[in-house]
């Protein structure tokens, strides 16, 4: 019976060893609304949305609501990336008023999709800058211990891929070098048996896994990320070529989303101005850094996971700029990109993880479901897709790159927060708190401290089961009395050399009138079983036992009182101390 309980108690009180929800497997046809999809969960206007979970996914929604769930993703070795300190998932050009998207393949800019790109092949792109002094080539190594599903099946890197090894993978993204055919769908290119050259992306906006994997499955990328510094980006320019369209446009094709109004673009793009012209930025580089600090700056918005939903009608994005000033990720990083697309610059939604949480001793970054981020890359001629980050959640911060070519050429890198490497999440307490604790310099110990109150309680309980068992489980009558010495010597009941159990009997019962009668017939009853040949009758058994059932129903509650009065007065006396204290004591006429 005990040990039924203890393990119980275990069960309930220790903490799981495994924060995977199993309740798909306990219980037959259980769905989880949120199924790890938190970007596009949370339909503002509507009362009673579903509340995501804070986690990878490859559609961005601002004005959803997240709650924080703790699982590891993956864990990544290798180069430390610093002008790009995030893993890539996906990246995201449509923008239709609510949501971000991928791009339809159209004939103005054909959207290609490679199916098979087999381990270790080069990844055919002319992306790059042409210098090569402009691009580091860093190696890292992804071991994903999650279910492919749990990612979209995505293949995360630090910055442009240009291999990937130990898995076949697909591509997708604007390739202009050859001409795609009429329909919504991007068209295969590359196929494997095509004789023809390879065609080449002008951009890779996704890359995903071929064929379905179990995990934990671990791939190799090699990737090149910009090596600039902030005068050569200032210096870019704005020729773009012709398929940054649809990263310029604010609603590329016209597409918009059907039940919202568009009435307050004037608006954004009149602030997003005003952000510039009041920083004195003329370049587009200098203009993306007013955006990028105008949303940092203290006490003008506020982090949370869960802003306030929009009115019916009302578009999260109106909402979060002109009324909340509530949000998240995904609402500072859209709410950016819509103002650099107004100002023709041009942008994209990024969806992927913050570096994690990273290991001294093994060299490796732990990624976790809270580390899921959404952030904004702008383009720069000749350099590629360089990061912003508008989110003051204080887990990511924007990065400072070398002033100029000597600082660059000196080996001053670009740099983020040491924080940035170890991102410490915390849920925002509540409006206001603009996730101030996220940045807390001192380590979480929720979990260690949990762990220890749990076996403290486990402990607490073990001591009382075997209590009520020694009190409890009792039922002959040797016994009975020795429970009935210890609960004397907590009173303070004298017990002398020569006492006979009726004497002592008589003292602890005059110390309790309410069981007198109990008390003295125990001690009779003792004095026979001890003295009496053949020891007890049956009807005398039964009789002892009764006696002890009334006197046990008050034993736990006195003897919890006396130690109580012997802590108010500073007593402290065990059983045989209180015994040996007491023997000394004179005898008293018999």
């Amino acid at each position: 019976m005990e040990a039924t309980v203890a393990i119980l108690a275990v069960a309930f009180i220790l903490p799981p060893l495994s924060s995977a929800d199993i309740s798909g497997i306990l219980i037959p046809a259980v769905v989880r609304p949120d199924s790890f999809h938190p970007f596009g969960i949370g339909a503002s206007g509507s009362t009673g949305a579903p509340v995501g979970t804070i986690g990878y996914s490859d559609i961005v929604r601002p004005g959803s609501q997240l709650k924080a769930r703790s699982e590891v993703v993956m864990v990544v070795s290798g180069d430390s990336p610093t002008v790009s300190p995030y893993w890539r998932g996906v990246a995201l050009a449509g923008w239709d008023g609510i949501q971000w998207y991928s791009l339809p393949s159209t004939p103005a800019v054909p959207v290609r999709l490679q199916p098979l790109l087999r381990s270790g092949t080069n990844i055919p792109r002319d992306d790059l800058p042409a210098d090569p002094q402009r691009s580091q080539i860093l190696h890292d190594t992804f071991r994903l211990v999650v279910t492919a599903d749990r990612t979209k099946g995505a293949v995360f890197s630090a910055g442009e891929a240009l291999a990937i090894r130990n898995l076949a993978t697909s591509l997708q993204g604007i390739m202009t070098a050859e001409t795609a055919p009429t329909g919504g769908a991007p068209p295969l290119v590359n196929v494997q048996g095509d004789n023809s050259q390879p065609a080449t992306f002008d951009t890779i906006d996704r890359i995903q896994l071929a064929r379905p994997v179990s995990p934990p499955y671990t791939y190799a990328v090699t990737e090149a990320v910009p090596n600039a510094d902030v005068a050569d980006l200032q210096k870019a320019g704005n020729e773009y070529p012709a398929w940054l369209a649809p990263y310029q446009s604010l609603y590329y094709g016209n597409r918009l989303a059907a039940g919202y109004s568009v009435g307050r673009d004037n608006e954004i793009g009149a602030l997003a101005q005003s952000i510039v012209n009041g920083a004195h930025a003329t370049t587009p580089y200098d203009q993306a850094k007013a955006i990028e600090n105008w949303f940092r700056e203290k006490d003008r918005f506020t982090y949370t996971l869960l802003p306030p939903r929009a009115p019916v009608g009302v578009r999260p994005l109106d909402n979060f700029l002109f009324n909340s000033k509530k949000g998240f990720c995904q609402d500072f990083s859209t709410a950016m990109n819509v103002m650099l697309r107004m100002l023709g610059i041009p942008s994209r939604q990024m969806s992927g993880f913050g570096l994690g949480a990273y290991d001294e001793k093994t060299r490796e970054y732990t990624v976790n479901s809270l580390d899921a981020h959404s952030w904004v890359e702008v383009y720069f001629p000749g350099y590629g897709w360089i990061p912003f980050e508008p989110t003051p959640d204080n887990s990511n911060f924007p990065i400072t790159l070398p002033a100029d070519r000597a600082q660059l050429n000196a080996g001053v890198q670009a740099s983020v927060p040491a924080t940035q490497t170890r991102p410490n999440f915390r849920e925002p307490a509540g409006a206001g708190s603009g996730g101030a604790s996220a940045g807390s310099p001192f380590p979480d110990l929720r979990r260690p401290l949990l762990i220890a109150a749990g076996v403290l309680a486990l402990l607490g309980l073990l001591a009382l089961l075997l209590a009520l068992r020694w009190l409890l489980g009792v039922s002959d009558l040797s016994r009975i009395w020795k429970r009935l010495v210890f609960l004397g010597d907590r009173l303070n009941v004298p017990r002398r050399p020569g006492d006979t159990p009726e004497e002592f009997g008589g003292r602890l019962s005059a110390s309790l009138p309410a069981l007198d009668a109990e008390l003295r017939r125990l001690a009779t009853l003792y004095t026979r079983a001890s003295f009496r040949q053949g020891g007890l009758s049956t009807d005398e058994l039964a009789e002892a036992r009764r006696a002890w059932l009334r006197v046990r129903a008050s034993y736990a509650p006195l003897v919890a009182r006396a130690w109580r009065e012997a802590a108010r007065h500073g007593r402290v006396v065990s059983a045989a101390a209180g015994s040996r204290s007491r023997s000394r004591e004179p005898s008293g006429p018999r």
